[in-house]
């Protein structure tokens, strides 16, 4: 079985596209200028309301007023999923984007099914991408997306329900800590839970990756070897079960809105909701890299750029053009400070500008101290299609249902192996 190759990028390939310089000025992409037409292209993303969504529209705006050529219309979704399928279903008939935003759990599928360009040698500096980041949308040699929205998950917790409590954060530092001070937390009246659990539509799977990695588990390997049924995984489990029934512990929908207004005194979410929590939390709140238990353990997250396979030469061309804009250290900086997702270029890290955000914004910079900590997830989740949702059920089994974890992660890694083999038919297809 073929892995995803981890290999160090290489820098100043010969014969690669420069389509831009990593500044703010761009000019008309060659192809454009040369046949001295104007382009349109669809964008289909799922940032659409909000903080995100508005920092995203002032990229596109942006793009769209230097005139070079290129105009940038965008189509809102509700969210990844209904971004992803959508494109399915308009494959068939070609009723389908130039440019999508496609989570960590949806590219492969596109991939499979050679509905998305390499963009091997078409990426401007790739050097400059945080390579965790950037090798994620590596296979079998080719490119096939650009790091956009990516993100970890982080430990928000409410501040004023650790200060009344007349706790610090070093109850952080294990999951046995937390839970042997949770009650504390409950008992100060600031808070009626002391943690809240998401759904498997808000990405429960996700959340809990880290945990089970903490506790020494796996949801599977590179070879697709399903192992959530066994030892630490189902440790993992049965420790969070028993937060919901003896520690105050709670599955809700929505964690990030039961966090703003008080519900919960921790929570994971995505470093990509720290610029909404930061507009909307109705307290002081703080963030902290994941509990550790056995050993650390923190997924990266979140989406990429890719370019419809559809698309014309031409359009390919501007594609990346618009990708190399809004993806330069300028407006990457930008990006992740209104957002809270990770610069995905060092030198937006780096930059004065993001610097000095930093130092005014210390949740952010927890963000960037555990990124190089963390490991791309388990191929169980992110190549199996629907496996991300198979396995946020089975939490929801173990969390709300208050289900052996043994029992039902089982379940969930018969259903797993059942849905992993016409990915790997499609694999040895693919990639022989």
């Amino acid at each position: 079985m073929a892995r995803i190759n981890r290999r160090s990028l290489l820098k100043g390939t010969a014969g690669a596209a420069t389509l831009g310089a990593a500044s703010a000025t761009f000019s008309s992409p060659a192809l454009i200028s040369a046949q001295g037409s104007d382009i349109e292209l669809i964008l289909w993303t799922n940032f659409g309301s909000g903080v995100n969504g508005e920092a995203q529209a002032k990229l596109i705006e942006d793009y769209n007023a230097q005139s070079n050529g290129v105009t940038i219309t965008s189509s809102l979704y509700a969210d990844y999923e209904e971004t992803a399928n959508a494109i399915l279903t308009g494959l068939p008939s070609g009723d389908v984007p130039h440019l999508a935003v496609l989570s960590d759990v949806w590219w492969f599928t596109f991939y499979l099914r050679g509905a998305i360009h390499d963009l091997t040698g078409l990426v401007d500096t790739p050097e400059d991408y945080v390579e965790s980041l950037y090798i994620e949308y590596e296979r079998n040699g080719g490119q096939y997306a650009v790091p956009f929205a990516r993100s970890t998950p982080l430990f928000y917790f409410n501040r004023e329900a650790l200060e009344a409590a007349g706790l610090d954060e070093s109850i952080f530092a294990t999951w046995s800590d937390f839970r042997d001070n949770a009650q504390a937390l409950i008992d100060t009246g600031t808070v009626p839970a002391s943690f809240g659990f998401g759904s498997a539509a808000s990405y429960g799977a996700w959340t809990m990756h880290g945990p089970v990695w903490a506790f020494g588990g796996n949801y599977s390997d590179p070879e697709f070897n399903i192992l959530i049924d066994e030892g630490g995984a189902v440790e993992a489990g049965e420790f969070m079960r028993s937060l919901v029934q003896e520690h105050s512990a709670i599955a809700v929908s929505d964690p990030n809105t039961e966090f703003n207004t008080g519900g919960l005194a921790a929570m994971i979410a995505s470093t990509g909701s720290l610029g909404t929590i930061r507009e909307g939390a109705q307290m002081e709140f703080g963030v902290a890299k994941l509990p550790e238990e056995l050993q650390f353990g923190c997924p990266t997250g979140g989406a990429g750029l890719a370019v419809i396979s559809s698309a014309t030469e031409e359009e390919l061309q501007a594609a990346m053009d618009y990708i190399t804009f809004v993806t330069n250290t300028e407006n990457a900086a930008y990006w992740s400070q209104t957002t809270g997702y990770m610069p995905v270029r060092t030198s937006a890290v780096e930059s004065e500008s993001y610097q000095a955000f930093l130092q005014e914004n210390p949740e952010n910079q927890v963000a960037i101290e555990q990124l190089p900590l963390t490991q791309p997830q388990d191929s169980a989740r992110v190549f199996i299609p629907n496996g991300d949702q198979i396995i946020g059920r089975g939490w929801e089994e173990v969390l709300v249902n208050n289900r052996p974890a043994a029992e039902v992660f089982a379940e969930v890694a018969a259903q797993l192996d059942e849905e992993k083999q016409p990915v790997l038919d499609a694999l040895a297809e693919v990639e022989g």
